[in-house]
């Protein structure tokens, strides 16, 4: 996965949770779903944890966003979060 060099753009919920040390990679799950913030059509990979979501990224192999995000794919998933 591609990391701001600077850390400004990262995930809020990752940081916490790192610090906090409740970060648990073998506990997630990935599902990969379209965006539906746009017609565009980009597909996002939920990071789910204790049926929360904690990150959303895009396959680098998807022909629309190789792997990019705007920002609201990228950050805007709390509208679902106590969804899943």
């Amino acid at each position: 996965m591609l990391v701001c060099p600077t850390g400004a753009l990262s995930f809020k919920t990752e940081f916490d949770m790192r610090a906090a040390w409740t970060w648990d990679e073998p506990a997630r799950t990935e599902t990969t779903t379209v965006c539906a913030y746009c017609g565009v059509g980009c597909s996002v990979t939920l990071h789910v944890q204790d049926n929360e979501i904690v990150k959303v990224t895009s396959p680098h192999d998807n022909p629309v966003a190789h792997g990019n995000l705007c920002i609201k794919g990228r950050f805007g998933f709390q509208h679902v979060q106590n969804r899943v």
